[in-house]
This record gives structure tokens, C-alpha cells and sequence, in this order.
């Protein structure tokens, strides 16, 4: 006896539900029940209504307090002294040439030698 390799093997199809015939108007009748069921539902203001007249209290007080404080915040004038210092980030991926050009912006600004680069470095010029 052969026994049939996959190609030969019997494909199956998915199962069809019914179009037509008692089980089809059946599962008709069920998604209309469905579909009016859906459509009846009406507001429901309590759902939305809270539970503890407390808790809503307290957080409508709580609320306020951070209007409040968000109105109140001093604003600190920046315009006058120092600006801030850039910040240069060297990013790449590796054998491109990131620590030849951190080594020679150190030498050209410090002129001094810079052996290995670790970490962050700041430069005052």
C-alpha cells in the first residue's frame, strides 16, 4: 500500500454556515434580536454619577488647588545673565570617526593631547 505524499494528500475546505433552510433563518432571527436590543439602549445617568459625595468633593477641591497653584507660579526672568552652555552629542556607529574628532577638537581648544575618550567631557573656552 502507497501512502500519499503531502502534494497528493486531500485538501479540506473551511466550513460554510447555512444560507438558507431552518438553522440560517434561526441565526437570523438571533442577530436581529441583537442588532433591535442594541438600538433600544437609552442613557443611563447614574451610570456616570459618582458614588461618594467625599471623594467628589475632595476632588473638585483638589482640582482647584492645582488651577490655582498652575495661576500662582512665579515666572523666572532667563534673559539676564549667562546663556547656557552648548551641549554636543557625538553619536555614530563604531569605526567612523567619533573619538579622532573629539580627540582633535580637545587638542585644538586645550592644546593638550587627549590619550583615550571616556565619558563625558567639558571643554570652557
Amino acid at each position: 500500500m502507497a501512502v500519499p505524499s503531502r502534494s497528493q494528500e486531500q485538501s479540506h475546505k473551511s466550513h460554510r454556515s447555512r444560507q438558507a433552510g431552518p438553522s440560517a433563518e434561526k441565526k437570523d432571527q438571533t442577530k436581529k434580536r441583537k442588532r433591535d436590543a442594541s438600538q433600544e439602549k437609552t442613557h443611563n445617568p447614574k451610570a456616570f454619577a459618582f458614588n461618594s459625595s467625599t471623594k467628589a468633593k475632595r476632588l473638585q477641591s483638589r482640582t482647584t488647588e492645582k488651577e490655582q497653584r498652575r495661576l500662582h507660579v512665579p515666572t523666572i526672568d532667563r534673559t539676564i545673565g549667562e546663556p547656557a552652555p552648548y551641549v554636543i552629542v557625538v553619536h555614530g556607529p563604531p569605526k567612523v570617526g567619533k573619538s579622532l574628532l573629539i580627540k582633535s577638537l580637545v587638542k585644538h581648544y586645550t592644546k593638550h593631547n587627549l590619550n583615550e575618550v571616556r565619558g563625558p567631557i567639558t571643554i570652557v573656552s
